[in-house]
């Protein structure tokens, strides 16, 4: 198993043989204006250039989009991503959209798993805000609130992998864990935050839950340093994890460094 960070959500999963690009953005370095409502109002993302030339990130057999938020599949991805690429999406909804777009081979992800080249896929729940204000924020933004997680098997294997995708903590998260005791778990943990709505994804009290609700486990924190609206930054998680001694059992990559398992 290797997880390749690449920038923010971005990020290449080989699992059972088979190289997955997850959530690619492709953006140039700040091209997307400050968001409305970010906590750093100046700044355009994303913060950094992509480590590595866009047709070597194409090198790969399948695309999963957990959701269709701006810095999850982005225009330039679209553009780029050959038009035969299958991908794997979280809902009927992004299915469709996807294939307005030109995509010829789209499958929906399900609870119950679908199994592909000998790596069985689940999606798994998220919760992409705050529950008391999150449907309403979506509403204002005009985009949709619905977001996936996502877990991997394969008999090659000997660990599961757990991307949880753009979520707070919350018991849907915890569930997963339950059911699939990942060994090796993928956090959204930029803390990212919109004005009055508190937190979209996961923050530092947040990932401090999953290392201790799932001690068998290696967290690997993605999604870091590149959205403006983040309040969590790689210099946060490293205190964190040196403060509470949690050591390799937290794993912060750098832009462009692979992690083997």
């Amino acid at each position: 198993m290797l997880f390749e960070q690449i920038r923010s959500a971005t990020s290449i999963v080989t699992f059972g043989g088979i190289r997955f690009l997850v959530d690619p953005w492709f953006a140039p370095k700040g091209s997307v204006p400050p968001i409305p409502g970010s906590p750093n109002p100046d700044l355009s993302c994303p913060l950094c250039d992509l480590p590595k030339p866009i047709e070597e990130l194409l090198l790969v057999d399948a695309v999963i989009a957990t959701h269709l938020h701006f810095d999850h599949f982005d225009e330039s991805a679209m553009r780029c991503i050959p038009p035969d690429m299958p991908i794997f999406a979280q809902d009927v909804y992004d299915a469709d959209t996807l294939t307005k777009r030109g995509f010829r081979h789209v499958m929906v992800l399900t609870y119950a798993g679908i199994k592909w080249k000998g790596v069985t896929l689940h999606k798994t729940p998220c919760q992409h805000g705050q529950a008391a204000n999150m449907w309403a924020m979506y509403e204002r933004a005009q985009m949709r609130g619905e977001a996936c997680g996502v877990v991997m098997q394969s008999p090659t294997e000997s660990q599961v992998l757990y991307m949880v995708g753009d979520s707070i903590w919350y018991p849907g998260v915890q569930a997963s864990i339950d059911t699939y005791k990942p060994g090796v778990i993928i956090v959204n943990a930029a803390g990212a935050c919109i004005t009055d709505s508190g937190l979209i994804i996961m923050g530092l009290e947040d990932v401090q839950s999953v290392l201790d609700y799932a001690p068998q486990a290696t967290v690997v924190a993605s999604h870091m340093d590149n959205v403006g609206h983040a309040t969590v930054w790689r210099r946060d998680l490293r205190k964190l994890r040196d403060e509470k001694g949690y050591g390799q059992r937290l794993l912060i990559p750098e832009d462009g460094t692979v992690c083997q398992f």
